[in-house]
């Protein structure tokens, strides 16, 4: 009997339990591409009740709503609260858009040139705070964001343009448009820094493969990237369990040998795990007693784990590694840095030891940048990482 079907007996005994998060969908798209010119895009920056500074370049912000506009001095504060939203001493209730008078506006980290709008959400809970730009304009801000352009190569930004605009494209085209928004503007979707600011050698790559995108048998494709590998890199096959994506297999890869997580070991004390995992066991009717061992589950030919088994003194259960990865994260304890690791016992907790830094999937970012070192070009880079692919010109 499979670990699904026995999920109701394992939980009404109390000695097992499941807690598996496997991934639902399809990494690509159902029907062929077909290019209609380059889209605009909307990125969702904030969402919720928040509170940011909006500064200019200039000291000077213009403020537009429905059928009016002012301008207003900078840095202001800007209050996105349950059905409004302030200002400076100014509230709106409705759709706002604010931009720097001229030059540059700065939100956070991010330095924007155009228009940035907050949308209040349904039944007046938040806002989301989102900027509308074309889809080459967005790219500037995701490839400065994901790679250093000090320190990659040409070929490997590149490498990284079309990648990131697959990726953006899949989301648009596959992933549907009733949102008003189609991408976040974090690692959820991709890192994105705004569009000012933005270094020449992010701009020639971007300019350099205008339009350019990869297809898997006419079909745009999750193009997953990430920053280290440590060596070979995951299948999402293996990852997400789902079959028939023969363009992210599990590739050698001896590119990223430079990086400092390639190699990477992090002791997490008994308490923190156990805090961890009773965290992810709420709601579930688990009780969870002194852990015992720590068993990687079903590791992957790539050495990534899926799940890890743990051992207690009431019983046993098994927990998806990514869940454990980010739950130890967010509580701000620990930092696996992939789920390519080995666990073991040791005298505070446990051991893990692992290679590189991220999911694994597709391509490995620091080993583009060690192949483009090597004189490897973009195309070279993108077919490696993802076999079978071509790269079209859309627009």
């Amino acid at each position: 009997m499979s670990r699904v079907l026995v999920v109701a007996a394992i939980l009404a005994l109390g000695s097992w339990g499941l807690l598996k998060d496997p991934r639902a969908g399809s990494l690509v798209a159902s029907t062929a591409f077909q290019p209609t010119g380059e889209p605009r895009i909307g990125i969702l920056l904030d969402e919720g009740q928040f509170r940011r500074t909006v500064q200019s370049s200039d000291g000077r912000l213009q403020i537009r709503w429905a059928g009016d506009s002012a301008t207003i001095a900078a840095p202001v504060e800007v209050i996105a609260a349950a059905g409004v939203i302030h200002i400076g001493n100014r509230r709106w209730t409705d759709q706002v858009w604010i931009r720097s008078r001229t030059g540059e506006m700065q939100i956070g980290d991010r330095y924007h040139e155009g228009w940035v709008e907050w949308i209040p959400e349904p039944e007046a809970t938040g806002w989301q705070m989102i900027e509308r730009l074309s889809l080459e304009r967005y790219l500037l801000g995701v490839v400065t964001r994901e790679m250093s352009a000090s320190s990659f190569p040409a070929a490997a930004l590149q490498a990284q343009a079309i990648a990131a605009r697959t990726y953006a494209m899949f989301q648009m085209e596959a992933r549907g448009r009733g949102r008003s928004y189609d991408l976040r503007g974090d690692t959820r979707s991709q890192a994105y820094g705004g569009t000012a600011r933005v270094p020449k050698e992010v701009i020639d790559a971007v300019e350099q493969t205008r339009g350019q995108v990869l297809l898997w048998q006419g079909k745009l494709f999750e193009s997953f990237f990430h920053s280290t590998c440590g060596g070979q890199t995951c299948s999402a096959a293996e990852s997400y369990f789902i079959r028939g994506v023969p363009t992210m297999p599990s590739v050698r890869c001896d590119g990223c040998q430079s990086s400092r997580f390639f190699r990477w070991s992090e002791e997490v004390p008994r308490k923190h795990l156990a805090d961890a995992v009773a965290y992810l066991c709420k709601g579930t009717g688990i009780q969870l007693g002194k852990i015992d061992t720590v068993v990687a589950v079903d590791a992957a030919e790539s050495g990534h784990v899926p799940y890890l088994r743990i051992d207690h003194s009431l019983g046993s259960f098994e927990v998806d590694s990514k869940r454990l990865r980010a739950t130890l994260r967010s509580r701000g304890r620990h930092k696996l840095r992939s789920t390519n690791f080995v666990v073991q016992p040791s005298s505070s907790g446990f051991l893990f030891s692992g290679r590189g830094w991220g999911h694994g999937i597709g391509m490995c970012q620091v080993g583009a940048q060690g192949y483009a070192r090597r004189g490897a070009n973009d195309v070279w880079i993108l077919q490696h990482y993802y076999p079978g692919v071509e790269i079209r010109s859309c627009w």
